[in-house]
């Protein structure tokens, strides 16, 4: 006698209603299992007395979570279906590796801990970033001394490629915002490195001398890295006893040389000075000018009040407008027409004094002595008749 065969086989559903004392599985519930199986693809758990499940696509969550689960490992997954085309019970990670993701996330907020951000791309706002298996963003202005770009004055795309060198590198950070709801989240690699400098710092007190490499140069000076991630600004007027217009042009990003540390204020930002190490022209000069001797000099700029003349040694000095001709000069315009910018000329030293300011005259000494205290007479008047 033939026996004939049903052509369907039991479903998952079926077996576990002829189970004794058959164990109840809503789909949406948290189940736990045995992982039998890990590949990029899918996860295989054994569901203990109700049989296998399989975690793949996008319900392995992510490629973090899924980074963490290993043969043996006991782990929770929703259940979907008690059984899918392949008679396995179709389960899911996604909720609840988000719900462990966010634990760990929140917990390094709150607690300030260090952790690695992997680069993803950059902008010229900043980097996107992926931290603890969270999608996050890393500005520009968050970024420690050794990764910042600070060479101003570049097109954008040149700026743009050299933080794109950056991408698949991995920065310390510290996580200082994050948005559950939207998936993100906000670091910081200059916190770690403040902490990192903050502790070096100690060791330096003003007046220290250090020996750096020019990182950045800016239109009001360079920054200079000292002690591997420790830096300063060199401001305009401390690159040299000459007046300068162009840091970028005195000094070349690599550039080494050394400086003073002149102030290191409450936020730990370092000031330091490189003319303070250099000789004061002006010192020298002043110990062997006197009243009368000569000065020559090349006219750099003329002012409504005169002419800056300027030497070879970059001495700089004023010739007022009323020590210019022995013939009132009217409107400053006229000044054209005695000086010329560029125009190199003899002039007498009038007077020196202890704020480093030269005064010249192109009149006979005797004469520019007279006009001198003339004026001086006058504003003193002056002052007398407002003061009555």
């Amino acid at each position: 006698m033939t026996v004939k065969m049903k052509d369907t086989q039991p479903s998952m559903k079926d077996l576990l209603t002829h189970v004794k004392d058959p164990i109840e599985f809503q789909e949406g519930e948290t189940i736990k299992g045995v992982v039998l199986f890990v590949s990029k693809n899918e996860v295989i758990v054994d569901v203990p007395n109700v049989g296998l499940g399989v975690v793949r696509g996008k319900e392995l969550y992510n490629e973090e979570y899924l980074s963490g689960i290993k043969v043996d490992d006991e782990v929770e997954a929703i259940l979907l279906d008690l059984d899918n085309e392949r008679g396995m019970i179709e389960l899911s990670f996604r909720a609840i590796g988000r719900d462990k993701i966010w634990t760990d996330v929140k917990n390094v907020f709150e607690n300030e801990i260090t952790v690695d951000a992997k680069i993803r791309d950059a902008n010229r706002g900043g980097f996107l970033v992926r931290v603890q298996g969270v999608d996050g963003f890393l500005p520009a202005s968050l970024l420690s001394p050794m990764h910042a770009v600070k060479q101003t004055g570049i097109e954008d795309k040149s700026l743009l490629n050299q933080m794109k060198k950056y991408v698949g590198q991995n920065f310390k950070v510290k996580v200082i915002s994050i948005n559950e709801d939207a998936d993100t989240l906000i670091v910081s690699e200059k916190a770690v490195s403040d902490e990192l400098a903050k502790e070096k710092l100690s060791k330096y007190k003003v007046g220290d001398i250090i020996e750096g490499t020019v990182v950045g140069a800016v239109d009001f000076g360079i920054f200079v890295r000292f002690d591997e991630d420790l830096e300063g600004l060199v401001h305009i007027s401390e690159i040299a006893w000459k007046k300068v217009d162009d840091p970028r042009i005195e000094y070349k990003l690599g550039q080494k040389f050394k400086a003073k540390i002149v102030e290191i204020d409450n936020e730990n930002r370092i000031n330091l000075s490189i003319k303070q190490l250099l000789p004061n022209p002006w010192v020298d000069f002043a110990s062997k000018t006197k009243e009368g001797d000569k000065f020559v000099g090349t006219v750099s700029k003329i002012v409504a009040y005169g002419a800056i003349i300027v030497n070879d040694d970059d001495i700089q000095g004023l010739c007022h407008i009323t020590q210019m001709s022995e013939e009132k000069i009217e409107n400053p315009s006229q000044i054209h027409g005695i000086l010329k910018i560029g125009e190199s000329k003899e002039f007498t030293v009038l007077g020196v004094d202890v704020d480093e300011k030269l005064y010249l005259t192109l009149l006979d000494f005797k004469k520019a002595k007279q006009v001198q205290e003339d004026l001086i007479k006058q504003s003193e008047e002056l002052s007398n008749t407002k003061e009555g």
